[in-house]
């Protein structure tokens, strides 16, 4: 069996260039800010993004305008509600004509399947969803401003300069960097005597024109539930992001015995609770046994290790499945067995216990890496940063 890299680690990604910001390591012609107080600065900020992401609740994003084409009276009209497993096709376009790099976007778009107020894709999507009539194959037009969409840009993020010795070679305008944060900046340009690189998404202050057709009733009673643990949930929550036939994904506190934990109590590992993941999917696209798959190739090497997954220890980074029901603790079982034969000479560790609670984490650690700009399109490839 290839076992696949533990979650919690931060490893920096294939084909990008990292390097550490020195002293003097950033633009003194553009007057930044000394290293360690720019990236205090840089991840505040990230801060602020995802928490914009947070507080543009669903129920909010009203689109400010809308065309929409008459509709046949004989056909029915659909407003979603939260929870609504909804199949769209949708995309979106810069107001101002710049096009749109395909992989600037942390989401898919086109025919796309998802829970409805459950985060993934924008805010603005769930918004119209929820407070506009829909028919069966009818296609709504609005705008959404940047303040609703990926913010503005901010100039702490960037343009910075750094000077060409303390970067890595080769670099050049379009690759990605690597910062001694996690975080991510794109180069703007570079030459002999600076590369100079731009943290704020791509599409930071834009305005967009957004379009949706539904392309079939709104359903409340399709989708499953399921919850593992493996790790920093940041990281495992991304990772079924990414599975074809997830619509849904919340991170949380799970098997513990104090109600409603916070996340610093959680981590102080006096609550009981495990850093885990609610996965909602659809049967018929994904299986409960392919999900398990998934959860073992992620956890690799850690399954073998007690409270513990990467760099990351203490009781709430024990792993295990919690299954909802028998069906899916035989196939958790079946799994386990399975994993156990590769290597019997070792002992995995993995709890598979039936779940007894699970809490909702603060809304700042949902999609906690799509919202920092690490891609969860389905079927994506590309390595998981954990990072904070």
């Amino acid at each position: 069996m290839q076992i696949g890299r533990a979650a919690g680690r931060r490893w920096a990604p294939a084909q990008t260039h990292t390097f550490s910001l020195g002293a003097s390591a950033i633009g003194r012609r553009r007057g930044a800010k000394p290293p360690a107080v720019l990236i205090t600065m840089m991840m505040r900020v990230a801060a602020r993004i995802a928490a914009l992401w947070c507080a543009a609740a669903v129920a909010l994003q009203r689109p400010a305008q809308r065309a929409r084409p008459q509709r046949s009276a004989r056909r029915a009209a659909h407003v979603c509600a939260p929870g609504d497993y909804v199949k769209v096709d949708w995309s979106i376009a810069c107001k101002s004509g710049k096009p749109i790099p395909a992989d600037e976007l942390m989401f898919d778009q086109g025919e796309v399947q998802f829970q409805v107020g459950a985060g993934n894709y924008l805010p603005a999507l769930h918004g119209q969803l929820l407070s506009s009539e829909l028919a069966v194959g009818e296609t709504a037009t609005f705008d959404v401003s940047a303040a609703d969409a990926f913010g503005a840009k901010d100039p702490r993020l960037g343009p910075l300069a750094v000077p060409a010795a303390q970067a890595p070679r080769g670099m050049k305008a379009g690759d990605l960097a690597g910062l001694e944060n996690g975080m991510m900046a794109r180069v703007v340009s570079a030459d002999d005597l600076e590369v100079v690189i731009d943290a704020n998404h791509v599409l930071a202050g834009e305005d967009l024109a957004m379009s949706v057709t539904l392309l079939a009733p709104p359903c409340a009673t399709t989708l499953q539930e399921a919850t593992f643990a493996g790790g920093c949930f940041w990281g495992v929550e991304l990772a079924f992001q990414r599975e074809p036939g997830v619509a849904a994904t919340a991170v949380g506190y799970a098997m513990g015995d104090v109600p409603n934990p916070t996340y610093e109590a959680v981590c102080s590992g006096a609550t009981g609770h495990t850093e885990a993941v609610r996965v909602m999917y659809d049967p018929a696209l994904v299986s409960f046994e392919r999900l398990c798959d998934l959860f073992w190739d992620r956890l690799g090497e850690n399954r073998y290790a007690p409270n513990q997954v990467g760099n990351d220890r203490g009781t709430q980074y024990r792993h295990g499945i919690y299954y909802r029901d028998a069906a899916q603790r035989d196939v958790a079982l079946k799994t386990f067995d399975v994993e156990s034969a590769r290597f019997p000479e070792r002992k995995i560790v993995t709890e598979v216990l039936p779940l007894t609670i699970f809490y909702d984490a603060e809304d700042y650690h949902m999609q906690y890496l799509q919202k920092k700009g690490q891609s969860a399109k389905k079927n994506d490839a590309a390595t998981i940063r954990c990072y904070g």
